[in-house]
């Protein structure tokens, strides 16, 4: 089977110079003599050449030769700066908008990453630690102290009274086990046993905040009152190490940096 091959067209343009003729008649130009403008006539004819196949062209296939009688153009100074590939890894022309791509990936592979702490937050290096101790009233002051003899009490006064106001939030000392109930002469009581098996008791409650359970220094455990045998309200507030006699609360809490006073 023969394969007829369509000969390939290329235009090739050649830049043909003639020389004007003189003056009239052919007699040359005097010399010494004042030249004009000099103009020339370029034609340019247009050459159709014929090939066999474009096989034979080779590399010369690639582009029409054109060839001008010019001046020949020489590039340009490459432009200063950092250069840049054509096309990036993915195939993307660089540009602004590939950097802009780039900076919000960075952005969100930012937020994935754990912020580091900063000082006062948890974790930190300036945070305050919790208190382990604190007063079982906000306002300090005392109305009675331990020890003292009157005739409200039976034999001396067992523990220190805070006159507060009814309604005034009762906390738990220390860290322990709340359990609750009711006295005669405490009225509404809780109980706090902390782990060394010291408790803390706060009578004359108007009522509980939970009947009991873990709590920690600082949570509300009930509400200041005057139930019981008590002639008006106020925070009655013992403390009894080992669950046993009760002690001066007073001493006890300035030994854990508390003050009542």
């Amino acid at each position: 089977m023969t394969v007829r091959r369509s000969p390939v067209r290329i235009p090739i343009r050649i830049p043909i110079h003639r020389q004007l003729p003189g003056p009239a008649g052919g007699a040359e130009r005097p010399r010494g003599q004042h030249r004009g403008p000099r103009t020339s006539t370029t034609r340019r004819a247009v050459l159709t050449v014929a090939l066999p196949s474009a096989a034979t062209l080779g590399v010369f296939g690639v582009a029409a030769a054109t060839v001008h009688a010019d001046r020949t153009r020489l590039p340009g100074p490459a432009p200063s700066g950092p250069s840049f590939p054509s096309r990036g890894p993915a195939g993307e022309r660089p540009g602004p908008d590939r950097a802009d791509r780039e900076l919000a990936r960075a952005a969100l592979a930012a937020r994935g990453r754990p912020r580091p702490e900063q000082p006062g937050e948890a974790g930190g290096t300036d945070i305050a630690p919790r208190p382990l101790y604190v007063l079982p009233v906000e306002r300090a002051g005392l109305s009675a102290g331990f020890g003292q003899a009157g005739p409200h009490w039976a034999a001396r006064h067992t523990g220190i009274d805070f006159p507060v106001p009814a309604g005034t939030p009762v906390r738990a000392a220390t860290d322990g086990t709340v359990t609750t109930g009711w006295s005669a002469a405490y009225g509404y009581l809780a109980v706090v046993t902390a782990a060394d098996g010291t408790e803390t008791w706060y009578g004359h409650l108007r009522g509980y905040r939970l009947p009991g359970g873990p709590v920690r220094a600082g949570d509300v455990v009930g509400w200041a009152g005057s139930t019981g045998n008590a002639t008006g309200p106020h925070l009655h507030f013992e403390v009894r190490p080992g669950g046993r006699a009760p002690v001066d609360p007073m001493p006890w809490l300035l030994a854990h940096g508390v003050d009542p006073r």
